[in-house]
């Protein structure tokens, strides 16, 4: 794994904002991103794997997220993406069997946009 990335990740776990448990699963996730040829670098996937840190133990906690008011934005730009929302969706799956944390629909919408992002990077280099 891209050794600044790592090191994002391990910041989220060393300062205890995610559970080590959660830090394996987007790690494992990253990777096998990176396996099915995809450019998971800090630069590209950072922000994917912030999001998906925090969601992950916000839902876990009971503190997953309830409004979100650009909801409706988002699933404009997701209309063309149906790939990036079947990745999403599975993600939460195996997030749900794995951890226990469920991802409401909007979670998983937002996951959705930052998949697209990066395969649009990954269709552009």
């Amino acid at each position: 794994m891209d050794p600044l990335l790592e090191e994002r990740l391990a910041i989220f776990e060393r300062t205890g904002q995610v559970s080590p448990e959660i830090c394996r699963f987007v790690r494992d996730e990253l990777e096998a991103l990176a396996a099915a040829g995809g450019e998971i670098t800090e630069e590209s996937a950072g922000t994917l794997a912030s999001h998906l840190l925090l969601a992950l133990q916000r839902a876990r906690d009971g503190e997953a997220l309830t409004d979100f008011p650009a909801d409706d934005t988002v699933r404009a730009e997701l209309a063309g993406q149906p790939r990036a929302m079947e990745q999403a969706a599975a993600l939460a799956g195996r997030a749900r069997s794995a951890l226990g944390a469920d991802l409401p629909e909007q979670e998983v919408r937002f996951l959705a946009l930052h998949l697209a992002v990066l395969r649009q990077r990954e269709a552009t280099r």
